[in-house]
């Protein structure tokens, strides 16, 4: 029997394990990227912020030492030899995604490619496909009115190439982007202005920990304009000048302009092969990740939504196998994704968090805990923030939940598994957790929410 040929469009998270999984079924697969393998996520996104934010974490705990009855003098900053760091982290991770390509056989294809006549052209050659699973991805999306080529704007790709740390940035954005890089780059000494148009930053979370991050932020040192756009820009050899809304001006080194993403979906044939794309440029699929051509299959960042790296990876692998089986397709469950915004502190949501819980009709009961009052929290000098349960006050399960504080984007998975089984509040609340640790202010959050919380309730 002659294997399927599939051939995956983009190599990033969901375009890698779009042809990884195709390979393990035992396709023939053609995987075509005009970048390096790893998408956004590990060679302009995701992996380089982490590595980047890991040493700005440390400079923030080295700033506070004496706290821990530490003597540090003479903190000083080698950005080209961080930068450095992280290049040798992408590497390595990179050099790992294309070892597991060659492993599984996979033909890669460093081209741009486009669809035609039932195939991908890349470069010379043409290679058909019995499925295609579009894995395009998104870039940062500019700004009319700014002058995007000006060598002192930047997006976040250009984050990754800058010589020296801004003296004062200027971020055009208060979203995941844009408050990450305001936690990277304050403890390093930039004097950091975070401009947003809308009422609260972060809008995927709730206003609460929007407002009380914000003041984290601000004891940080960040400058954050709400509700205030750039009216006016002036460029100069050495700065930008902006004028907002109100009349304030800040001038900065360095603009970044952090507004979101674009799809990457026009001008490769999509539409031409019968591929609906929808106005703001998402490839539009069904429940099953198909779109209108039942050839076609698409996944990751350039069908909308989250767009989340562990997502992307998860919508590719469920494309492949409901291409290769027919018969056992299965639909894509998005109720249980963890969301992880890598400021300082760490803020991670699953399901619903408690504003939309109610939007959805539901009677909500919430469970809360402070890390204030966690003996590991305190040990690690990261007192801030908290562990907040939704649950649906009729029956108790659990509907989802934020954490801010230490370690959040490691502790969400707990509630995401408790939601995806199924768990009431009240069973969250009776798992033992070790003492101490972070993580049983989940523990705790569980058991306040039924008065059952021995220091809390």
């Amino acid at each position: 029997m002659t294997a399927p040929k599939v051939v995956v469009l983009g190599g990033g998270p969901a375009g890698d394990v779009a042809a990884l999984r195709a390979a393990q079924l035992g396709a023939e697969v053609v995987l075509v990227e005009r970048r390096d393998l790893g998408g956004t996520c590990l060679n302009r996104g995701c992996v380089p912020s982490k590595a980047l934010l890991a040493i700005s974490a440390l400079a923030n705990k080295i700033q506070r030492a004496d706290e821990f009855g530490l003597v540090v003098q003479g903190l000083s900053f080698d950005f080209p030899k961080m930068q450095a760091r992280k290049d040798q982290i992408v590497l390595k991770m990179r050099s790992g995604v294309e070892a597991a390509c060659k492993r599984h056989q996979i033909k890669v294809v460093r081209e741009q490619g486009h669809l035609e006549q039932g195939a991908v052209v890349a470069g010379d050659a043409a290679y058909p496909y019995d499925h295609l699973v579009v894995c395009v991805g998104t870039e940062p999306s500019g700004l009319p009115g700014i002058d995007m080529d000006n060598p002192r704007v930047i997006t976040s790709d250009g984050v990754w190439t800058l010589a020296e740390i801004p003296k004062r940035l200027l971020i055009i954005g208060g979203g995941v982007i844009g408050c990450e890089f305001a936690s990277l780059f304050a403890p390093l000494g930039s004097q950091v202005t975070v401009v947003e148009m809308l009422p609260q930053l972060l809008a995927g979370v709730d206003r609460r920990t929007a407002q009380q991050f914000q003041k984290l932020l601000e004891g940080h040192g960040v400058k954050v304009y709400l509700e205030t756009k750039a009216e006016e820009l002036a460029y100069r050899d050495d700065s930008v000048v902006a004028t907002l809304t109100g009349g304030a001006v800040v001038e900065a080194e360095t603009l970044l302009v952090a507004v979101g993403r674009s799809p990457q979906t026009s001008g490769i044939g999509l539409q031409e092969a019968g591929v609906q794309v929808s106005q703001r440029g998402h490839v539009e699929v069904d429940e099953y990740l198909r779109t209108a051509d039942p050839r076609i299959w698409a996944a990751g960042d350039c069908i909308g939504g989250l767009q989340l790296a562990h997502l992307a990876s998860a919508e590719a692998a469920r494309a492949v196998e409901n291409a290769l089986d027919p018969v056992r397709m299965r639909p894509m469950d998005r109720t249980v994704v963890p969301n992880c915004i890598f400021t300082s502190p760490e803020i991670a949501t699953v399901g619903l968090h408690a504003d939309l819980a109610r939007e959805a009709g539901h009677e909500v009961r919430i469970g809360q805990a402070r890390f204030v009052g966690e003996a590991k929290a305190l040990a690690e000098g990261e007192p801030e923030g908290y562990v907040q349960l939704v649950a649906d006050a009729k029956d108790d399960r659990l509907l989802g939940a934020t954490i801010m504080g230490p370690h959040a984007v490691e502790l969400i998975h707990e509630v995401g598994v408790a939601i995806s089984d199924g768990f009431t509040m009240a069973e969250l609340g009776d798992v033992i957790h070790a003492h101490p640790t972070v993580s049983e202010v989940v523990m705790d959050a569980a058991q306040q929410g039924h008065g059952a919380a021995p220091y809390l309730s």
